[in-house]
């Protein structure tokens, strides 16, 4: 299967297809503050890791995967 991108112009390469490929892993993100808004850490499936990048088993949007970066990770949990 050919490499596909989750972003043109950064170049975050995938070759995974969420829902569709097998989990590897979960990652649980650490909690944020944005403003006055406060977000949870919350736990992720990941089918895919590519450098920093964690491609999850969700799609963000129609043909665009979940992504998270290993800064905002604090745990990535792989299956055995």
């Amino acid at each position: 299967m050919k490499a596909q991108f989750v972003n043109e112009n950064r170049g975050i390469p995938y070759s995974k297809i969420p829902g569709k490929d097998p989990v590897i892993g979960t990652i649980i993100t650490k909690p944020m503050t944005f403003g006055e808004h406060e977000y949870p850490s919350t736990e992720m499936d990941v089918i895919e890791v590519s450098g920093d990048i964690y491609i999850c088993n969700s799609w963000y949007k129609p043909g665009v995967p979940q992504v998270v970066h290993a800064e905002m990770v604090e745990e990535f949990i792989p299956l055995k």
